[in-house]
């Protein structure tokens, strides 16, 4: 798991395992992303089987303090908990990487040195960074469905986001600090209302340096064993009334209406483990045809496209400590995304599980064809499927691409804003005060760009995505900029094409790629240059290639594709009415239970549930940048320091595995066990679990999780700072 999948990507009834979909008994409760607040109709009496001990108002209540109330969604990215009565929140290493890596410097690397507060007045603020508490969810399906009911032929999804807008601004209404969403779940078959309360005042307290945090790299990212002390620690922050305030040196630490206590007990297999958090997005109830798309086409495209840029990007950051932190965050975002996109292809050859999904299909058939009115709702719906993903290979490629390789560059990211300018001002040529506003809000982001742009990097990437487009597309839909002359005139010299050539002319030219000339331009605004500047005109050929060729045909495909899985989830629930499906994650907060557990991967491997410190020794590579482990770690490790947090055989535990249900967003979590205490802070899937967001494996999926008794022998022993460890309840 980790924040983001680049800058550009995303109920009340237990699902049912494709494989089995005959059987009617409920699945295994390890999978499933439960809403809290069915928790007491759905859940309850199987978690207490596992040995939840606590009751369902104590996980989730709108009227009294509840584990939800610890459970904070960061920053729309990732998940934290509250883990003291002064608004301390534990979180992930990864998940605030970004903040470390923006308050790093070549001086002052918090990155490779980690950073530890040891007092109030020490912690940083961090610009930008929100985290939202649940108040409340409803069910709003009646509403929204009468006002489609009651809607004009093919005014129905008007009547709809209406209802939707009238519902959220009823309930803002109630505090001037709640924000409200209502969020379709069941593909539209149901209407859920979400209220929260966002506080924009976070600050970093504590970062173990990345030889803890960020051990393994990238070379054991999603993978098991694990010895990654995948942790770091915030502040909320709120007025002096304990209300949401934006940043103030007034400002005082949060008091929260619920935080979690700690066990240092320990873990045992077979132990009830829960996770709370806000898994991003899962496709659980796919099509086969779907499946195929990503495993044939999506996923191949994904892992060319990023590997280039990666391949190019870490040649620089091995060459700079400034490039090195400066482009740190979004490196790991990206090669995330890239190895994921890998095990999923891995998971779905390697397990037949498109081959499962097929099957459930033809008993889906079979089942809508036995019956004439089951035939007319549901007999068509595969077959729709399978005619809008073939009829639309061209425009799904084209989706990646685009996405990935066209806008994927920095210079090209950044040109969306300008060449918005650039339209305003050629249809008010005559009156720039018109356009004066977007003029002076581009003004006030040029530092901020600027300041974290490696213009060197990002003409090699801009070069190499220029080449995907080329080669890798069929040419209706290149852009038109590969036709025209600035493009064409150029001749292969000095071992540079004419992709790294032309790279070169827009990167020594164009307002995009340089301070100076975006501050000067923007100090006296012309259409002049705005036109004559080659990488505004290569900015605005790829928006005319979205436009005239991948907008109306996505949208298109996605309308076909919304509506028959809408159907398709209908007919799931009327097919086996006994089944309880959950819903697919939609960054709303979600529980997940199950146990303490080890897996066998293959043939021949078992892995055990727990890893310790000895193996963190056992990897160390010295000065390599994945596995260094600093001298002060190493001798604590060898001396066997380990307090009050080693276990019965004197070990340090670090890291440990369960069947929980978790996806992208999860990250940060807290491990739960059945007295409603923090074990662990999960952080990662492994290797064999990355078909899951599509097709759920019991056999090999697996939460990692830092065991809590490692972070805080890194806060108490190695980083000393046992100011942190006073706010904590510990238990023993």
């Amino acid at each position: 798991m980790r924040k983001k999948i680049l800058s550009l990507l995303t109920a009340c009834l237990v699902a049912f395992n494709f494989a089995k979909a005959a059987d009617s008994q409920p699945i295994n409760p390890n999978e499933g992303m439960w809403l809290p607040h069915l928790v007491k109709m759905m859940n309850i009496d199987d978690m207490k089987k596992l040995g939840f001990k606590l009751s369902a108002e104590e996980l989730y209540s709108v009227n009294k303090s509840s584990i939800k109330d610890a459970i904070v969604q960061m920053g729309g990215f990732c998940t934290g908990e509250i883990v003291s009565p002064k608004g301390l929140m534990f979180t992930n290493h990864h998940c605030g990487y970004d903040a470390i890596a923006t308050h790093s410097t070549v001086e002052n690397d918090y990155l490779t040195d980690g950073f530890w507060a040891k007092s109030f007045s020490e912690e940083i603020p961090t610009e930008g960074l929100t985290v939202k508490f649940l108040v409340r969810i409803e069910d709003v399906t009646e509403p929204i469905m009468n006002a489609k009911a009651g809607a004009e032929e093919g005014n129905e999804e008007g009547a709809i986001q209406k209802a939707i807008g009238e519902l959220e601004a009823k309930a803002s209404e109630e505090s001037d600090d709640y924000t409200v969403q209502v969020k379709p779940i069941y593909d539209g078959n149901q209407y859920l209302l979400f209220v929260y309360e966002i506080f924009r005042d976070v600050r970093l307290v504590g970062a173990p340096p990345s030889a803890i945090g960020k051990f393994g790299g990238d070379t054991d990212n999603w993978m098991w064993p694990r010895h990654t002390g995948d942790f770091s620690v915030f502040r909320v922050y709120a007025g002096k009334d304990n209300k949401p305030a934006d940043y103030s040196e007034e400002n005082v630490p949060y008091e929260p209406k619920h935080y979690l206590p700690i066990s240092i007990a320990g873990v045992s297999e077979g132990d009830f483990a829960m996770t709370l958090g806000y898994p991003g997005s899962t496709d659980r109830y796919l099509s086969s045809f779907a499946i195929e798309q990503a495993y044939k086409r999506d996923n191949p495209s994904i892992v060319k496209i990023l590997g280039e840029r990666l391949r190019i990007m870490h040649e620089d950051m091995m060459a700079s400590d400034e490039v090195r932190i400066g482009m740190a965050s979004s490196y790991a975002s990206l090669s995330n995304f890239h190895k994921y996109s890998i095990g999923q292809n891995r998971g779905l050859r390697s397990r037949g599980l498109i081959e499962e999904r097929q099957a459930f299909e033809k008993d889906f058939q079979q089942w809508a064809n036995a019956d004439s009115k089951r035939r007319d709702l549901y007999g068509g719906v595969l077959g729709q499927f399978q005619q809008n993903y073939s009829s639309n290979e061209d425009v799904l490629k084209l989706r990646i691409y685009m996405n990935m390789a066209g806008f994927g560059p920095g210079a090209v990211a950044y040109g969306i804003g300008v060449w918005r300018l650039k339209t305003m001002m050629n249809k008010n040529a005559d009156d720039p005060s018109a356009y004066e506003p977007i003029v002076e809000r581009t003004k006030g982001g040029v530092a901020e760009h600027f300041g974290e742009y490696f213009a060197g990097t990002d003409q090699k990437v801009f070069a190499a995505c220029m080449r995907l487009m080329y080669s890798d597309l069929p040419e209706k839909f290149h852009p038109a900029i590969f036709t025209e002359k600035s493009f064409t005139k150029l001749k292969p010299k000095g071992g540079k094409d004419r992709f790294d050539l032309f790279a070169e002319r827009v990167f020594a030219t164009s307002i995009l790629t340089d301070e100076d000339r975006m501050t000067a331009f923007l100090e006296a605004p012309s259409l002049k240059v705005i036109n004559k500047d080659i990488g505004v005109a290569y900015v605005e050929s790829l928006i005319e290639v979205y436009r005239n060729q991948l907008a109306m045909g996505s949208a298109m495909f996605e309308s076909v594709n919304g509506e028959s899985m809408k159907v398709f989830q209908a007919g799931m629930h009327k097919m086996m009415p006994d089944k309880k499906f959950y819903p697919d994650a939609n960054s709303t907060m979600r529980m997940s239970y199950g146990k303490v557990i080890p897996y066998d991967p293959r043939d021949g491997v078992s892995y055990k549930y727990q890893t310790y410190s000895s193996g963190v020794l056992e990897k160390e590579v010295p000065n390599d940048e994945e596995f260094h482990v600093p001298g002060g770690l190493h001798d604590l490790f060898m001396a066997k320091d380990f307090g009050r947090y080693a276990d019965d055989t004197g070990e340090l535990p670090l890291c440990f595995l369960t069947d929980n249900d978790i996806t992208g967003g999860n990250s940060g979590s807290p491990v739960i066990n059945g007295n409603g205490e923090l074990i662990g802070i999960a952080f990662d899937g492994n290797w064999e679990s990355m078909t899951s967001d599509l097709v759920w494996d019991d056999d090999v999926v697996r939460t990692i999780s830092v065991d809590i008794r490692y972070v805080l022998w890194t806060i108490e022993k190695y980083a000393r700072a046992t100011n942190l460890i006073k706010e904590l309840t510990v238990r023993n």
